[in-house]
């Protein structure tokens, strides 16, 4: 019987410039981060970048896509079906917490781009844009679920606070920022939402 190799398959020129481009984004930020910079990181040519995406701003647009996959996937448990209605808020809350737990966080990838490209018709703001619209009326969604007097508020206050502690980990650290957020966010649920049997 043959040996099968193990070596995995060589990565192409626009999965490498994919990955690069989301390490390099987000520790560095975008503007920060030019094209020969990529290319070289990547080991690739400006003809390969420009031949996978059509422009920087085009894979800036890609990666933020993905972004929303990975973001969208630490809460999916929280605000689904697999959590009883009346938990999701505090699921939701405990999701944030823990992603600003990890290792290397320095906030959302998604915030950081908006915060990089104030006009709204550009391509990788309106990824970010669409995607925090989205999760605003999820969030009122699961409020009104749990049980809320004022779902639209509670909605709201609990992506403000996640935003706020998201964009306060470059400054304060993130394990402050994450207990920051667990306390006023229990604070908040325990006003909100009505007592359990009540």
């Amino acid at each position: 019987m043959s040996e099968v190799s193990a070596t995995p398959p060589r990565r192409t020129a626009a999965q490498r410039l994919r990955e690069v481009a989301r390490d390099l984004f987000y520790r560095q930020g975008i503007r920060a981060t030019g094209v020969e910079e990529l290319c070289r990181v990547a080991g690739t040519t400006k003809i390969s970048l420009y031949r996978a995406f059509p422009s920087k701003d085009e894979l800036v647009a890609c990666i933020l896509r993905d972004d929303c996959d990975q973001e969208a996937a630490w809460y999916r448990d929280a605000l689904g079906p697999a959590t009883p209605p009346r938990e999701r808020p505090a699921a939701y809350l405990a999701a944030a917490v823990a992603e600003l737990r990890q290792p290397g966080f320095r906030g959302c990838s998604l915030g950081l781009a908006i915060a990089e490209f104030p006009d709204p018709e550009h391509p990788a703001r309106k990824v970010a844009d669409n995607f925090k619209r989205g999760l605003r009326e999820a969030l009122r969604r699961v409020s009104a679920e749990a049980g809320a007097a004022d779902p639209d508020m509670l909605g709201d206050t609990l992506m403000m606070l996640t935003e706020g502690a998201f964009s306060s980990a470059a400054s304060l650290g993130a394990g402050e920022a994450a207990d920051a957020l667990e306390r006023a966010g229990q604070q908040l649920l325990a006003a909100a939402l009505p007592a359990e049997g009540g």
